[in-house]
């Protein structure tokens, strides 16, 4: 054994600060950036499901209206209409 080698290979100079540019670096420099796109058709499913749950609520409503079982809340509309006006 022999104490007074170092063990590092012979072409690395431990007193000297090696940074080579490497392809993650490089890379680095020119960030992509992430996008979506959203089909027409999508929108337009999207735009029928809503509806479809928009009116199933207004025709639950209705139906509790005719009932007579709709109850206000008056306590949710007073709070929603301190919020509109501040």
């Amino acid at each position: 054994m022999n104490v007074n080698k170092p063990s590092a290979p012979p072409f690395v100079n431990p007193y000297k600060k090696h940074n080579p540019v490497t392809k993650v670096e490089q890379a680095k420099k020119a960030p992509r950036e992430d996008e979506l796109q959203i089909s027409s058709k999508a929108r337009e499913l999207y735009t029928m499901k809503a509806e479809e749950k928009r009116e199933a609520k207004i025709n639950s409503i209705q139906k509790q209206i005719d009932e007579g079982t709709y109850r206000i809340d008056s306590k949710k509309t007073a709070e929603k209409l301190f919020d509109q006006l501040f």
